[in-house]
């Protein structure tokens, strides 16, 4: 998690767009949303995807923008 935020911080703004290619459980989505960024991620692995996509459900995109 300290990873991607400290990427996503240095180097994007509030509002701009993150993709990630290879997305996994969806971390990388999650602080992005997080920060005030758009997200797109991608996974081949199904179970991965759907567990992104679980994850990242629980946020509150209108608290989160």
């Amino acid at each position: 998690r300290a990873l991607p935020e400290r990427f996503i911080r240095q180097y994007t703004r509030p509002g701009a767009l993150v993709v990630d290619p290879f997305c996994g459980v969806g971390t990388t989505g999650r602080v992005a949303v997080e920060l005030g960024r758009r997200f797109v991620g991608f996974e081949l692995d199904p179970a991965e995807a759907q567990k992104a996509r679980a994850w990242l459900s629980e946020l509150d995109l209108q608290e989160a923008s």
